[in-house]
Formats: C-alpha cells, sequence, structure tokens
C-alpha cells in the first residue's frame, strides 16, 4: 500500500510508534508539530510504568526541514507552553536564532506577556519524537524567568531546579571562528597499525 501523503526529504515516511506517525501526519498537513507532555496521553494512560511529566514541557517538531532548530520549553501549562513557542517561532522567522542565543536577547512573547531568552539545549533526551524524526538537528530551549525577572543561570533567581528544568547552558552559542583544519606531521592510521605489530 502505499503512502497518500506526500514525503518531505529529511524525515520519515512511516514509524511503528503511533505517537511519532501522528507527529509526521501534523507536519506534513501544517509543516510544525508542538508535543506537550503534561499529563498522560490515552496512548500511554494504561501503561502501568507510564508516568507523567514530573515537570510539564512541550516542543517543536518539523522546523529541522527548513534547517532551523526545534524549540523546547519547560515549567509552563500546555496552553501557555504553546503559546510561547508559537510566538518564539513566529520571531525566528525574522530573526537569527544565533545572534538571539550569543547576544541573550530577550524575546517578548504577547500570548502570556512574558519575556524569554534562548539556549542551546544540551540534553534533548526528554523530546521523544524529535529524536525519531530528528535526532541530530539542534534544539533551543526556551526560558523564562522567575517573578523578579531572573533566570535560572541567575544568582538571585527564586525558583526550585524543578519548576523549570534547565537543559542547555546560557550563551552556550558563541561565535568561536571557522574551524581551521592543520596539516599536522605525524603517522597515519596505516603507520600506526605497523608500529602495532
Amino acid at each position: 500500500m502505499t503512502d497518500p501523503q506526500p514525503s518531505l526529504p529529511g524525515m520519515p515516511r512511516w514509524h511503528d510508534d503511533p505517537v511519532v506517525r501522528d507527529t509526521i501526519s501534523r507536519i506534513r498537513n501544517f509543516g510544525l508539530a508542538i508535543t506537550v507532555a503534561e499529563d498522560l496521553c490515552a496512548t500511554h494512560a494504561k501503561d502501568p510504568e507510564a508516568r507523567a511529566a514530573a515537570c510539564p514541557y512541550a516542543y517543536t517538531s518539523g522546523r529541522s526541514l527548513i534547517g532551523e532548530p526545534e524549540l523546547a520549553v519547560y515549567g509552563l501549562g500546555a496552553e501557555d507552553a504553546v503559546e510561547v513557542l508559537c510566538d518564539v517561532t513566529e520571531e525566528l522567522d525574522v530573526r537569527s536564532w544565533k545572534r538571539l542565543v550569543a547576544e541573550k536577547t530577550e524575546i517578548y512573547t504577547e500570548s502570556v506577556d512574558l519575556a524569554v531568552t534562548l539556549v542551546e539545549a544540551v540534553d534533548t533526551t526528554d523530546l521523544r519524537v524529535h529524536r525519531a524524526l530528528f535526532p541530530n538537528s539542534p534544539v533551543l530551549q526556551v526560558v523564562w524567568p522567575d517573578d523578579h525577572g531572573f533566570y535560572p543561570w541567575e544568582q538571585r533567581y527564586s525558583l526550585r531546579p524543578a519548576d523549570q528544568y534547565l537543559k542547555g547552558v546560557e550563551g552556550f552559542a558563541r561565535d568561536v571562528g571557522p574551524r581551521v583544519i592543520s596539516r599536522a606531521t605525524g603517522p597515519n592510521r596505516a603507520q600506526r597499525r605497523k608500529k602495532k605489530r
């Protein structure tokens, strides 16, 4: 049986996990899908080993198809998380994410009246659908401040770590300049193998 929906380069046509299949369908139809992990979904509610997320989170899938990093946000309820991700996605359509991360620029999200900033996510293990579809694409974490305007990496931040998991490093996307490949002298692979014998 053939797939009635067109395939997109860089994305699998089918997956054995129904949640991933649904995400593939949403990306084909809308160009972007947002996955929210807050409570147990209907798919996993009957699984005795399934647990609700300790810290709710949401993330995008599909931005990788246009060469942009995916977005993730932790600690917000489902509706707020989706609104924040949509606002930041719109902002990234007109601004450079690398510059926003490097300059620690705050992005104002009108929908929830909140200024946020971006950090590159180092740990993406929670983003199950993203890892199934785009395992090698970068992810930016949308980080929100506490009630006093302080971020998790600032000393006066007043929330517990469990209120908003920090999966990245502040200022991580710095411009380190071009990579230089030098012609260093030394034994090549064949010479190293011969030496070991």
